[in-house]
């Protein structure tokens, strides 16, 4: 969309649909699938400033930290609220449009970049083996570890006869 176009429309409602598979070949995010993005778009004539405010649904094919095997993560959804600006005097507090066109698919892609996490796994969690007796656990894993725990020092003092 093009810088004019916002001036004709400050508030825009965007409601994108793109069913290809986009290549990208980006170190972790190789494809993208069905990707939508529902949300609002605020334009400020007065300082050339567009707010972003949607959500970003769409299928990932990803590379896993652990392993290095490709696979499709589905049903993806990520918060999209940011602002660009047009004017290179903002550029130090918003992110630059380089030019006068606004690709909100090619920014969607950039955002869902911005939020894959570098050490993403299939297992969510489990990344390696570290040494020999320990290993790195999820939230949850730790959690029911340290609730099924029990202290060896009560069962000590069990073997005292009073």
């Amino acid at each position: 969309m093009l810088k004019k176009d916002f001036y004709l429309n400050s508030k825009l409602q965007i409601n994108e649909f793109f069913s290809e598979v986009i290549e990208l070949n980006k170190e972790l995010l190789k494809k993208v699938r069905n990707l939508t993005i529902k949300g609002t778009a605020y334009f400020d004539k007065n300082i050339n400033l567009l707010s972003i405010n949607s959500i970003i649904k769409c299928d990932i094919f990803v590379i896993d930290a652990r392993d290095g095997t490709e696979f499709w993560l589905n049903d993806q959804s990520y918060d999209w609220i940011d602002e660009y600006c047009f004017d290179l005097k903002n550029s130090d507090q918003y992110n630059l449009v380089i030019g006068e066109d606004f690709d909100f698919k090619e920014y969607a892609i950039e955002q869902i970049l911005l939020n894959i996490p570098i050490n993403l796994t299939n297992n969510y969690g489990k990344i390696s083996y570290v040494a020999n007796n320990y290993v790195l656990l999820s939230e949850d894993e730790y959690q029911l570890e340290e609730k099924n725990k029990t202290d060896d020092r009560w069962d000590k003092l069990k073997e005292y006869k009073f």
